[in-house]
């Protein structure tokens, strides 16, 4: 059944980032052959095999149920670092507290919505769960600011859509739960990374879990018995030792339609590797390709693509930065028919211009 395929799918790639919903779709039916999007949400809301949380670096993602303990025990290994920078926008760490315990009071195993949290934790706590802050990319409310720390406690996490919009539930009522010791969740998470992304660095695998370094120093120390130093272009990388005769080479002629965020090029490094310095990408100074779709050629980023649903078809543009050979365009097309149809659409496609809008 293709839905098996999900959770292994979701475990192999270190959890799906799902900041955009439909993008979370395309990255997990891209590896996972015939599923739909409606297979993702059965899975989600219905099988609950996977579940919907605060992840990696504070972001929503999508996680295998029977993992999630796992997951949430290595974030706790940010608490420290994610409170004083919580602080910095003008919550403190009493308040923070009270608000992940209101949290965790106010959830259950029913589903409630955005609206019906925020008055039980003004209920609870009074006016300084809605009151507003400065953050990176605008103005939130309080409370969201301590979803990351409750989640990773294992108080809440997300139930299913209500006409599009969020509703919250207990972890524990909702997919089961078990405490787990965070520095062996953390090795356990650095090889899953260095399988899936590595060789990699102390630095990289920082970025990329939002660590401090002092705690990624010693994760890698007390890993160092299972790992390899290799040699990448000079710089000196680690890979899991179990991993050095199953090394796998990427086809200089493949070709792929990433969404936004895919964990494809969020978690590999390093950047410049990634994305030619002759890129448009590049020329933006961005550091990343991942607020774009992306199309990949041989594992790098040789372009970028756009989507747009028009009834019951969605319209493809592809703007290729290299040129593209009759075969690599005919496998654009089957990438473009195989996403339409996870969205569950028809597919028209087109090679032309598409701008550099960053989604943040």
């Amino acid at each position: 059944m293709p839905r098996a395929g999900l959770v292994r799918a979701a475990a192999d790639v270190c959890c799906v980032h799902a900041q955009v919903g439909a993008s979370a779709e395309i990255m997990l039916g891209l590896r996972v052959a015939r599923v739909t999007r409606q297979d993702i949400r059965t899975a989600l809301w219905k099988e609950r095999t996977l579940v919907k949380t605060v992840g990696l670096r504070g972001t929503l993602h999508l996680l295998p149920a029977a993992e999630v303990p796992l997951w949430m025990a290595a974030n706790r290994l940010r608490f420290a670092a994610e409170r004083r920078r919580i602080t910095r926008f003008g919550v403190s760490v009493a308040d923070l507290d009270r608000l992940v315990d209101a949290i965790a009071d106010a959830v259950g195993p029913e589903p409630i919505s955005r609206v019906e949290l925020e008055q039980a934790l003004e209920a609870r706590v009074g006016a300084t769960a809605t009151t507003q802050r400065q953050a990176w990319a605008g103005n939130y409310p309080s409370w969201p600011f301590a979803m990351g720390l409750a989640a990773a406690m294992g108080r809440v996490c997300y139930g299913p859509g209500d006409g599009g919009r969020s509703t919250f539930v207990r972890l524990a009522d909702w997919s089961g739960w078990r405490d787990e010791d965070p520095m062996e969740a953390g090795l356990e998470v650095l090889r899953r990374f260095l399988h899936a992304y590595g060789p990699s660095t102390e630095a990289e695998f920082a970025r990329w879990f939002a660590l401090e370094v002092p705690v990624v120093k010693n994760l890698f120390a007390q890993l160092a018995p299972e790992l390899t130093e290799v040699e990448v272009d000079g710089s000196r990388r680690w890979m899991p030792a179990s991993d050095m005769e199953n090394e796998a080479e990427t086809h200089p002629d493949a070709v792929h339609l990433l969404p936004q965020f895919d964990v494809y090029v969020v978690g590999s490094l390093p950047r410049d590797q990634l994305i030619p310095p002759e890129s448009p990408i590049a020329r933006l100074r961005m550091g990343t390709a991942a607020p774009f779709s992306v199309l990949m050629v041989g594992g790098r980023v040789a372009g970028v693509w756009e989507r747009r649903r028009d009834g019951q078809t969605l319209s493809v543009r592809v703007d290729a930065h290299t040129p593209l050979r009759r075969a690599q365009k005919q496998a654009v097309a089957e990438q473009a028919e195989r996403v339409a149809q996870i969205l569950e659409l028809g597919c028209e496609l087109e090679f032309g211009e598409v701008a550099l809008k960053a989604h943040l």
